[in-house]
C-alpha cells in the first residue's frame, strides 16, 4: 500500500461533557503541570494542554452531552490520500465537522483526519517524573485481529508484542515521533472498542497518591500499572515507564 496520507502526528482528545469541563480541565493542568491554551473554536469548546518543551499533542473538546471518552487526531499532509487511505482499510465516515472527516475505525473508535502544520513535529521527554504519552485503545476479543491489522496500516507503525501477552504496541521507528501506540486485548468476548490514555510515571504509588489529592479514584492496582478514574469519570492509567525513554523501567 502506498504510504501517501500515513500521519506524521497524532493529537490525543479528552472529550468531556461540557457540565463537567471547568473541573475536567483543571484536573488535566494540574496532573500533567502543564499551561492551559486559550479556547477556541465557536463555543470555546476546544483547548491544548501545552507541554514544557516540544510540540503540543494533548488536546481537550467539550461535548454537549454523554460520557467522557477520547479520540485521536492523525495529521497527515495530504488529507485527501488519508481519508481513502483508513477507508480502504475498513474505516467507516461518521461525520463532518468544520471540513474536518470524523471516522470510526472498525471496531467503532473514533478518529479524525487533520492536516499538519509547519514543519515537522517533535516530541520531547524532558519531563522526569511523568507525562501523558501513551493511547491505550481497549479491543474486545472478538475485534482484535481486525482492530491490530487496521491500527498498524492506517499508522504506518510496527506491530509489535509487548511484556504482556494481552498487550501489542506499535512501534515507531521516531523517538521524537509522537505518542505511544498500545492495543489492549480485553477479557470481554464483544463490544466496542474504545480507548483511553497512559501517563508513564517515575514513581507509581507516590504519582497515585498526588493524583487521589486532585480528586481522582483509584480503580484497581496491577503489577506494571494503577488504573485510575478522574473526578469528572475518565478512566485512565498510571504505568511503570520511564517518562524520559517511555519504557519499562
Amino acid at each position: 500500500m502506498s504510504s501517501a496520507g500515513v500521519p506524521a502526528w497524532f493529537h490525543l482528545f479528552l472529550d468531556v461533557p461540557r457540565p463537567r469541563w471547568e473541573e475536567a480541565v483543571g484536573f488535566w493542568s494540574a496532573a500533567t503541570g502543564w499551561a492551559i491554551s486559550p479556547p477556541r473554536g465557536e463555543d470555546g469548546q476546544f483547548l491544548t494542554l501545552v507541554p514544557q518543551t516540544g510540540d503540543p499533542w494533548l488536546k481537550m473538546q467539550a461535548l454537549g452531552d454523554g460520557e467522557p471518552r477520547i479520540h485521536i487526531d492523525l495529521d497527515a499532509t495530504d488529507r485527501e490520500a488519508a481519508v481513502e487511505r483508513s477507508t480502504s482499510l475498513g474505516a467507516q465516515p461518521a461525520w463532518t465537522y468544520d471540513g474536518v472527516p470524523v471516522m470510526r475505525s472498525p471496531g467503532g473508535l473514533l478518529f479524525c483526519h487533520t492536516i499538519g502544520e509547519g514543519s515537522a513535529p517533535r516530541f520531547a521527554r524532558s519531563e522526569p517524573e511523568r507525562v501523558v504519552d501513551q493511547i491505550c485503545i481497549d479491543i474486545p476479543r472478538d475485534r482484535w485481529d481486525e482492530e491490530v491489522a487496521f491500527w498498524a496500516a492506517v499508522t504506518g507503525r510496527t506491530p509489535e508484542k509487548a511484556t504482556a501477552h494481552e498487550f501489542v504496541r506499535l512501534a515507531d521507528p521516531d523517538p521524537h515521533g509522537g505518542l505511544r501506540i498500545l492495543l489492549q486485548r480485553l477479557e470481554e468476548e464483544t463490544g466496542e472498542v474504545r480507548a483511553h490514555p497512559d501517563l508513564a510515571v517515575a514513581h507509581r504509588a507516590s504519582e497515585t497518591c498526588r493524583h487521589e489529592a486532585l480528586g481522582a479514584e483509584t480503580v484497581g492496582v496491577f503489577e506494571w500499572w494503577t488504573v485510575m478514574r478522574a473526578p469528572y469519570g475518565q478512566v485512565y492509567c498510571l504505568t511503570d515507564r520511564d517518562p524520559v525513554t517511555g519504557k519499562v523501567a
